[in-house]
């Protein structure tokens, strides 16, 4: 049986074949588990996500689709972190003296010396400066990335 479509030609069709002016060995793309009659499916590409390219037609990539957008956990490096003197702003620090002359000062601090025998809390020793600012690194702990994307199955066939 065939339909006839009205036109200037006035085409006609063989009912029953949807794929008619395609020739064999093209291929197309089917939302469904089974090539249709008259297709052939292509198992050569399986777990492959769809790229629209202007170019040259090719396939690429390493990763499957569902291992690339599955649920990934993140690592990296934020946390507990003893800093050096290094990575510690360059500063000092003046403290009231609390001693006799120079007995028991810090190692390295310079002081005003007051009278021997004295204790007068009003006078400062200032350490030297210490600190450089460098930087420095934090560990980190984080949740789970979820790239479990929304997807539609979709089958190859080649036309016989």
């Amino acid at each position: 049986m065939s339909v006839v479509i009205s036109g200037t030609d006035g085409i006609t069709l063989p009912t029953g074949d949807p794929a008619i002016g395609l020739a064999p060995g093209t291929k197309m793309m089917f939302v469904q588990t089974a090539a249709p009659t008259g297709w052939t499916k292509d198992t050569t590409h399986d777990n492959k996500a769809l790229r629209v390219v202007s170019g040259t037609a090719s396939t690429g990539g390493s990763v499957a689709f569902t291992t690339a957008f599955a649920s990934k956990s993140v690592a990296g490096t934020v946390g507990n972190t003893t800093l050096t003197t290094a990575q510690i702003p360059s500063h000092t620090h003046n403290t009231p003296t609390l001693f006799r002359g120079a007995e028991g000062a810090p190692a390295g601090a310079t002081y005003f010396t007051p009278a021997r025998n004295s204790l007068d809390p009003t006078v400062v020793w200032t350490t030297t400066s210490a600190g450089s600012s460098d930087s420095h690194n934090h560990s980190f702990t984080g949740t789970a990335i979820d790239m479990a994307v929304q997807y539609v199955d979709v089958i190859i066939a080649t036309k016989d």
